[in-house]
């Protein structure tokens, strides 16, 4: 009984044992809970994120597309029924500018209807959405069976655009003129006065009335025959180029009181790094006129009157284009989750790729393996044309590097063997050594740049060794859009379509009628040669520059190292080569708008 009576205070202990373990173990499966709940969530906030982040890159890509003009702007930036070319296509110029980039705001008053356009994010041309209009929506459809974009379920983003180097505010330039020798009677003479300009503001987009120079005549008496002059432009700042107005001085007498002579221009525009100048004063020669009667040669550009005292060279200039451009994108994910991606995209790979004349012959007059050579053709449908197809700026129409090879070149377009030429040249054949870009200023520059061609058709297979089959009739890229890469080892016989950058380091012989797009680079001894009949036809840019390996230790390395050029087209039929900076550009797409780097912010 006492034993009994001792145990009845132990009544109710396993309730509580069984309660408290109970307790302990619903602890244990709230905290199990939780943490499985937090860890779903963690791993839902990481694919939201990551959703966002790749949204953001497609941000980018957008960015790049648009870039690369495939895409139209909405609404139109000139709207006319057939604007000038270029208009309605992007370049960086118009990408960081506002009116130009974004869809509410207007180039003539220079105001933004939406709060959000105040900002470059290139609503003229990426869809951005009517509802969420601080975005563009990825996947974005009018089917009925998906649901609207809601922030909480779907994708988007939104760009911003930034002008890193603060390209198109302002522009520096001096300049420098040479007149050939006037051989007057009397004690006329006329020299050119220079002129040098700081922090040109241009950040409207274009400077008018820009003094560029100006003529100053002195005396009187007669001018017999056309003066040849050049007026380098050197641009200082944002970049370091030159670009040479060139002309006449047309024939005629000079007294105290009147002026019978007048300026002839080579062209109204120029084409500089992104930036246009354009003389003003005169008048379009338009139709071009043949001078003389009977030569073929025709004289094109723009007349100004030349003036008592002084003229003064005058036109506008319009901001340059940037070289690159910073791309904010912000993308949004599921449950708010957004990612900000930052890319650097530079314009061009090679920083352009062309060169000052439709024809470009680059080289010595003569080298240890022979002598410049320059048989322009006979047929009477040889046409060598510089007015670019696409815009309104004439270039030289035959390019050389030397006084030597400009007088051989001049004589063969009026005395080549056997018979005269027959053929019809626009424009003035000149030296373009001041104006040679980087990339052709020597054979080492040359080769650095082949060596990256190189590299970019091995990537896309369109690489072909000396030994190799070579491409087949019509595989030398895309004709009519002028796009892709073709890089040949040794020599080319070409009698078919092709478009894009052509690089033939061997002799490139015309076979027959061809027809090419682009950009064709010829680096070989033989340059290029043409047989058989036919017609040909090249829009775009032809450079012959040969060099060898004892060219690439040559000792100054400048243009002086390259091998004597050759152009031979007397075996063969008509053939019209015309710029086209355009095919130039299409040309080098492939190369252009790339990512230089992207950082995660």
């Amino acid at each position: 009984m006492t034993k009994s009576k001792c145990r009845k205070n132990e009544r109710g202990a396993a309730l509580i044992t069984v309660l408290m373990i109970s307790f302990l173990l619903l602890v244990a499966v709230i905290a199990l809970l939780l943490e499985a709940s937090m860890n779903t969530a963690n791993v839902t906030d990481a694919t939201a994120e990551e959703q966002a982040y790749y949204a953001a890159e497609s941000g980018i890509q957008s960015v790049i597309n648009v870039l690369r003009g495939n895409v139209t702007p909405s609404p139109l930036i000139n709207p006319a029924p057939s604007p000038s070319p270029g208009d309605n296509k992007i370049d960086y110029f118009k990408a960081v500018k506002l009116c130009t980039s974004n869809a509410s705001c207007n180039c003539t008053t220079d105001v933004c209807t939406s709060t959000l356009d105040t900002e470059l994010r290139l609503s003229r041309w990426l869809p951005y959405d009517s509802t969420y209009t601080d975005r563009v929506i990825l996947g974005a459809t009018t089917s009925a069976t998906q649901p609207p974009y809601t922030p909480q379920s779907g994708f988007a983003y939104k760009i911003k655009i930034e002008n890193p180097d603060n390209v198109g505010n302002t522009i520096s330039y001096n300049t420098s003129g040479k007149i050939d020798t006037l051989n007057s009677s009397g004690n006329l003479t006329i020299t050119y006065q220079s002129t040098s300009v700081s922090n040109l503001d241009v950040s409207k987009g274009i400077a008018k009335d820009i003094n560029f120079g100006r003529f100053v005549i002195s005396g009187s008496g007669t001018i017999p025959s056309k003066v040849r002059f050049s007026i380098n432009v050197n641009l200082t700042q944002p970049y370091i180029t030159t670009k040479v107005i060139r002309g006449y001085i047309s024939p005629g007498i000079i007294t105290d009181t009147s002026v019978g002579s007048v300026i002839w221009y080579d062209s109204e525009s120029f084409i500089v790094t992104g930036s246009t100048i354009t003389l003003t004063g005169g008048l379009p020669i338009d139709p071009p006129v043949e001078d003389p009667v009977g030569s073929k040669v025709f004289r094109v550009g723009y007349a100004v009157p030349l003036s008592l005292s002084e003229t003064l060279v005058i036109g506008s200039i319009t901001a340059p284009e940037p070289i690159r451009l910073l791309i904010r994108s912000t993308g949004f994910g599921p449950r708010g989750a957004q990612k900000q991606l930052e890319a650097i995209i530079q314009k061009n790979y090679f920083n352009e790729l062309s060169a000052p004349s439709p024809l470009t012959l680059i080289g010595a007059s003569t080298a240890s393996n022979g002598s410049f050579v320059f048989n322009p053709g006979t047929s009477t449908g040889t046409v060598y044309n510089g007015k670019d197809v696409y815009l309104k700026a004439f270039l030289p129409p035959i390019g050389v590097t030397n006084d030597a090879n400009l007088a051989a070149v001049n004589y063969g377009l009026t005395h080549p063997p056997p018979n005269k030429y027959n053929g019809s040249i626009y424009g003035t054949a000149s030296n373009i050594t001041d104006e040679l870009p980087f990339w052709l200023q020597s054979p080492v520059n040359l080769d650095a740049t082949l060596t990256q061609l190189k590299e970019v058709a091995k990537a896309s297979k369109r690489y072909f060794p000396i030994g190799s089959t070579k491409p087949a009739n019509g595989d030398y890229g895309d004709n009519s859009n002028a796009t892709g890469i073709t890089y040949i080892e040794g020599d080319l016989e070409f009698s078919q379509l092709g478009g894009g950058i052509l690089v033939v380091t061997g002799g490139l012989t015309f076979k027959g009628g061809f027809n090419f797009n682009g950009l064709i680079i010829v680096t070989g001894a033989n340059g290029i040669n043409r047989t058989g009949g036919g017609s040909g036809v090249l829009q775009g840019n032809m450079i012959v520059a040969p060099y060898n390996s004892n060219s690439l230790s040559c000792n100054p390395n400048n243009v002086t190292c390259f091998l004597a050029p050759k152009y031979d087209i007397s075996g063969g039929g008509g053939s019209e080569i015309v710029y086209n900076s355009n095919n130039v550009a299409n040309g080098l797409g492939a190369l252009s708008n790339f990512v230089k780097g992207v950082a995660e912010k």
